[in-house]
């Protein structure tokens, strides 16, 4: 007999997005199921920067989550970024609201145990979707085990390899629009300013850039990351790319005298919010990485994520009042993430389609923008 599950909502993933959703969805009153195929705490390779705007989403959803993560200890505050030329002459821009870095493995689960308290929600970790459906009636996700969950709505947060992407709105990796890049934690790099972001755009390994993050404990996140379809065409291997620029590249490499390697280099991808897709249909919607919403030159997408989470919690209140589930009145949660994300997902692209591989082109943005009447004027990249 078939094990059929009956909920108000599916989410589908507890990272950023989906916690950040079921947060969201704490008074409503609403029957949730969050299917996670991990047990969290659980690492997720990401650049671990978190922006100021997370603080901001936090508080729309209740004033108290901001406070706890201001008193949160797990974290570095981010007061400024330090850009490298291929030449090595560094542009600072200080931040006017501060961020934070805090790993991922650390943040996500603060996040998860919050998502924890809404007492209308069901977890079910190390579970695996294999099938994500919709019908004019309901949305379901059958698991490996042969388990059905019914909802009314599936909101999809299920990552950069999402399973309601490909089978819900027939994602397929575009790799004009997505990344790959490596991480590797490191602990007592030289130098290292515990309140600023550092990015270097290294002559040989353009268009892309390599990061150096400052954590807690004079600890580090270190990556590097570059579009994929220039990975793919010109072959190249990003763990062999990041162990060069630190061994080989001298400016670099004096940092790294006398650091430590905390782990293996490891790789991931970024589904890049340089092209808009449908990210909902008939009883669903796709948030975060899986909608394909992460920052095209800065790699950014915990706030983006969390803001979609919260978007699509919203959306959902809205469509139990009418009634109506349909790809027509979600469709307005599409036009509500795009007006606020894509004039900073386009302009961005267009800024790392500009600088490309010109060398010459960003050592002299780099020398101008330390001009002080136009360091004044640039906008925010990151924050």
């Amino acid at each position: 007999m078939t094990n059929i599950k009956q909920y108000d909502v599916i989410i589908l993933g507890a990272g950023p997005a989906g916690a950040t959703a079921t947060i969201a969805f704490q008074k409503s009153g609403l029957k949730i199921a969050v299917l996670e195929k991990e047990l969290f705490p659980r690492d997720k390779i990401c650049g671990d920067a978190v922006s100021s705007v997370v603080k901001r989403i936090l508080r729309q959803i209740d004033s108290n989550l901001e406070e706890q993560l201001a008193q949160f200890e797990e974290k570095v505050y981010i007061e400024k970024a330090k850009l490298y030329s291929p030449n090595f002459q560094s542009l600072e821009i200080a931040f006017s609201k501060k961020g934070h870095c805090i790993k991922r493995e650390v943040f996500d689960n603060w996040l998860f145990e919050i998502a924890k308290q809404n007492k209308d929600a069901d977890i079910f970790q190390q579970v695996k979707v294999t099938h994500v459906n919709t019908t004019p009636e309901y949305a379901e996700a059958v698991l490996s085990d042969g388990t059905i969950f019914r909802a009314k709505v599936l909101i999809g947060c299920d990552g950069a390899h999402s399973i309601a992407a490909k089978q819900l709105a027939n994602f397929k990796v575009d790799k004009l629009h997505y990344s790959g890049a490596v991480r590797q934690y490191y602990k007592n790099i030289k130098g290292l300013e515990g309140n600023a972001l550092e990015v270097y755009f290294l002559n040989g390994y353009l268009p892309g850039y390599f990061w150096i993050f400052p954590l807690k404990n004079n600890e580090a996140n270190v990556g590097f990351g570059m579009l994929s379809d220039t990975i793919s065409k010109q072959k190249i291997d990003l763990k062999k790319s990041m162990y060069d620029i630190i061994n080989r590249i001298p400016e670099v490499a004096e940092r790294f005298i006398n650091a430590e390697p905390m782990e293996e280099v490891k790789g991931f991808g970024l589904p890049l919010g340089s092209k808009k897709y449908s990210i909902s249909g008939n009883r669903f919607m796709l948030c975060g990485d899986a909608a394909s919403l992460i920052d095209p030159f800065s790699g950014e997408g915990i706030e983006t994520a969390m803001e979609s989470g919260k978007f699509a919690a919203e959306q959902v209140l809205k469509c139990i009042n009418a009634n109506d589930f349909s790809d027509s009145i979600l469709t307005s949660y599409d036009e509500r993430v795009y007006k606020k994300m894509w004039n900073n997902f386009h302009n961005h692209y267009l800024l790392q389609k500009v600088l490309g591989n010109k060398v010459w082109l960003i050592n002299l943005l780099i020398r101008f923008g330390n001009i002080p009447w136009v360091k004044r004027k640039i906008p925010k990249v990151f924050y």
